[in-house]
């Protein structure tokens, strides 16, 4: 990946100046952003995969940053999560629910970014 990698995480079209607010401090605690609008963050990094609804949030999207991995949601209880990990396999579990977390694994293995589940004997 290289430093011109951008990559888009949406907000929503009700976004409040202090959800937005939190948006770009959590991402920016992991990520370098590179611009923004008012539904929209722009961030050095690459899109990986994203997630529709699931428990409370709204969507996720994942990346690939030049240093490590990012998880990035709208819950719509407690606005934008962000979850990090130096590696992939390890990128949704600063997610709580473990529905959240098996929803993002489930993508990257999906879009094969992640290697497939190994085979388990039963």
């Amino acid at each position: 990946m290289s430093e011109q990698d951008i990559a888009e995480f949406p907000l929503p079209a009700d976004t409040t100046d202090e959800e937005r607010a939190q948006a770009k401090r959590e991402i920016a605690k992991h990520a370098r952003i590179v611009s923004e609008e008012p539904h929209l963050i722009r961030l050095n990094g690459t899109l990986l995969g994203q997630t529709g609804p699931n428990w409370h949030f709204q969507y996720t999207r994942i990346y690939a940053l030049p240093k490590g991995f990012l998880a990035a949601g709208h819950d719509i209880r407690e606005g934008i999560k962000v979850s990090y990990a130096d590696e992939l396999d390890h990128v949704a579990d600063g997610f709580k629910n473990e529905g959240v977390r098996e929803f993002i694994i489930d993508e990257l293995r999906f879009r094969k970014v992640l290697d497939a589940e190994p085979v388990r004997a039963h």
